[in-house]
């Protein structure tokens, strides 16, 4: 197994689910502080947080950065890869920290994730706060207009295909294009190499394309709303997703704001880790709820 990456006042464990996943979460801060859950995207793992971690923690909250299912240190499992089985994954975590209200952050995939959870969960998350990730009431015509966006998705979710386009050095030549540091392609791009990593990966596409999006097209959560303030945070260069598929999001949530950065790609948290820092402090966490 890998060594963990350098993350001064990282603690790290390994908790079982109530459903029996061994998930890896790395920790910081004090244990009886505000409790701040972080989820990753892909293709990243807990380490996307390593420089938010320590100022969050320094500001008094007790930060959780778990992996999520398949992903850096975290079981790899046969199926599960759904974002709702994600959001259960999460849940059950905490239930087995004891965790009960929290504020959630997440980015990419580990936003979807964290805006089901907010939506099953709404006692339990106090704030959430989002990172360059469409919100879930996609309708089929504001996918179809970006689809030229969205072409890497069935190519990393194709069975075979999928794994080694993960490791190719095209796609982590256009990842640094887009504007993920250096020292973030090395690690994760790494990480995919760890036996079975860019298969779990590939399933997480794979599952989204052929099971998630056509239930999502048939209105699965048309009736479903978020209770907790949501705060978004958006690089207006991300090549993947356009900052429109935002759109409507008030009409799904009790209270949304949108702040939009430019000359910032997709990879937010790794760009502009002291940008994002700070909006989580002074402009998420500050408010009351």
């Amino acid at each position: 197994m890998r060594p963990f990456p350098p993350c001064e006042g990282a603690e790290h464990a390994y908790v079982v689910t109530p459903e029996g996943l061994r998930m890896h979460v790395a920790s910081m801060g004090p244990a009886d502080g505000p409790v701040v859950v972080l989820l990753h995207g892909w293709p990243e793992h807990w380490w996307l947080w390593h420089e938010v971690m320590g100022p969050l923690s320094a500001a008094g909250y007790r930060v959780l950065a778990p992996d999520l299912r398949g992903f850096g240190w975290s079981e790899i499992t046969a199926g599960g890869y759904d974002k709702e089985q994600f959001a259960t994954d999460v849940l059950g975590l905490l239930d087995a920290l004891g965790v009960d209200a929290f504020d959630l952050v997440g980015h990419d995939w580990g936003g979807w994730t964290a805006q089901l959870m907010a939506i099953r969960a709404p006692q339990r998350v106090r704030r959430l706060a989002l990172l360059n990730i469409p919100h879930v009431w996609q309708a089929p015509g504001d996918v179809g207009r970006h689809l030229h966006r969205l072409y890497y998705q069935p190519l990393v979710g194709a069975p075979g295909l999928g794994p080694l386009v993960q490791r190719s050095p095209a796609l982590w030549w256009i990842m640094r294009s887009a504007g993920l540091p250096k020292a973030s392609v090395a690690e994760f791009r790494a990480a995919l190499r760890a036996p079975g990593r860019a298969v779990a990966g590939s399933k997480v596409y794979r599952t989204f394309l052929a099971r998630e999006m056509p239930a999502i097209a048939r209105g699965r959560y048309e009736t479903a709303r978020i209770s907790a303030p949501v705060r978004v945070l958006f690089g207006l260069d991300d090549v993947a997703i356009d900052v429109s598929m935002l759109d409507r999001f008030e009409d799904h949530a009790d209270d949304v704001r949108i702040t939009t950065v430019p000359d910032c790609g997709h990879f937010i948290v790794d760009e502009q880790p002291a940008r994002v820092t700070s909006w989580l402090l002074d402009e998420v966490l500050a408010e009351s709820v």
